[in-house]
């Protein structure tokens, strides 16, 4: 390993980008009124929001922490026939800061910072992008950019917030975004499905458990534990135990880490849990298939799914039906579906088992780097909520709005940190 890091300094962007910021954002404001005299009022309310957009576009690690705290939000609204959620919005608005930032200044450090991941980058990018022309559309240009937005666009903007010393307050957003969630959804008070919502607590878990940094929020997990329990979703409680033990190994012998964070953890899980309700307790208990009982039933129907996804994939083994083509299933048994539930089985029905192949180099080509720059204090809560949504994603939908953003935004702080030279050698 490596004894020398090399320091880099961060560019900012030049006053005379600036002045042109504030001077394009002065004349759309003029626009605005000129619209809004003329009683076009949605013209003048679109121009409106542009100058905070320029702005944004100019700075664009001033959102971080907005970006933070809005992962958790799970709320979506049509978007040119799509849906999308702020979080969406606002990584289209950092990356295209970030992009911006580059051209006027020359540099591309939060692009650099992302060459211990171009391998398993570039292999899982080439893939994707060679389907194209294979299932050409609309549809398909859409959906697998929105793939690169779940992946690529959270690595690029997880680097710059490590290069900006912006990582632990992003953190932070999201740390007490999802306490919040925690106990909001319970009570009704937003909406989204179990699954994702449950995933979004076991992040937050996790985080709280693998970085030293955030100690002084620890007490949420007093509610964070209880509403991961309430979501109910298996595969979430499962997945953040998993996430847990990656988080011990990679931090190695370390007695006071486990007494200070994991055993507190447990005991508040185990609280938590002899305090549910009965019903509670018989649905996160039940791991077989079966008909007699909605929990069982669900991994039943788990089952049919694997099965509907394996004869698309004997049918189409090599090329796939295009990325967001996936449908399989019928309605009349309610098994109709357009993702099975696993996500190496929909890798491989929507682009082959090259595509799958490419997402396993994904993830585990994204954990040997990890491994390799162990030196960064956040590297134990990257692998661990990365291997966590991984394995969550073996049971249900890992591409889906939100889900996998967490993982892939600490990777790429993980990178920054470790290109920027500062946080190592530290235990977290």
């Amino acid at each position: 390993m490596p004894t020398r890091i090399t320091q880099y300094s961060i560019p900012r962007t030049t006053g005379e980008h600036d002045v042109a910021v504030v001077t394009a954002a002065a004349f759309v404001a003029a626009c605005a009124g000129y619209e809004l005299a003329s009683g076009n009022t949605y013209r003048a309310l679109a121009l409106c929001v542009l100058p905070f957009v320029a702005v944004l576009l100019a700075h664009p690690e001033a959102p971080l922490t907005l970006l933070g705290a809005s992962i958790p939000l799970l709320h979506s609204f049509a978007l040119g026939g799509y849906l999308a959620t702020v979080s969406d919005l606002l990584l289209v608005l950092v990356v295209a800061g970030i992009l911006l930032q580059s051209l006027t200044t020359g540099s591309a450090m939060a692009a650099r910072a992302l060459r211990p991941m171009a391998m398993p980058l570039l292999v899982y990018s080439a893939v994707l992008l060679a389907l194209l022309p294979v299932h050409y559309g609309v549809s398909e240009i859409a959906q697998t950019g929105q793939r690169f937005e779940l992946y690529l666009f959270p690595l690029l903007i997880g680097a710059f917030a490590a290069l900006n010393n912006r990582h632990i307050p992003t953190l932070q957003a999201y740390a007490i975004s999802t306490t919040v969630l925690a106990v909001a959804w319970p009570l009704g008070l937003v909406a989204g499905q179990k699954n994702p919502v449950g995933q979004l607590i076991g992040g937050a878990i996790l985080l709280l458990v693998g970085v030293r940094s955030l100690r002084r929020l620890f007490p949420c997990l007093v509610v964070l534990v209880p509403g991961l329990l309430l979501t109910q979703s298996r595969g979430a409680i499962i997945a953040t135990v998993v996430g847990t033990i990656v988080i011990l190994v990679m931090q190695g012998p370390n007695a006071r880490m486990l007494m200070a964070r994991v055993v507190p953890l447990f005991l508040i899980a185990a609280v938590a849990f002899v305090l549910m309700p009965t019903a509670i307790q018989d649905r996160i208990t039940t791991l077989s298939a079966a008909s007699s009982s909605p929990a069982a039933y669900a991994i039943e129907v788990r089952q049919q799914y694997a099965g509907d996804a394996w004869r698309i994939i004997h049918a189409h083994p090599w090329t796939g039906v295009g990325v967001g083509n996936y449908l399989a299933g019928s309605p009349n048994d309610l098994t109709q579906t357009n993702d099975p539930h696993h996500v190496l089985l929909l890798q491989a029905a929507e682009g082959g088992y090259v595509l799958a192949g490419g997402f396993l180099l994904l993830i585990f080509g994204s954990l040997v780097v990890l491994y390799r720059l162990r030196c960064v204090a956040l590297v134990p809560a990257a692998a661990g909520i990365l291997v966590a949504t991984f394995a969550h994603g073996l049971v249900d939908v890992y591409w889906v709005r939100v889900t996998p953003v967490l993982s892939w935004l600490l990777v790429g702080m993980v990178c920054g940190l470790y290109a920027k030279g500062r946080d190592t050698l530290e235990t977290a």
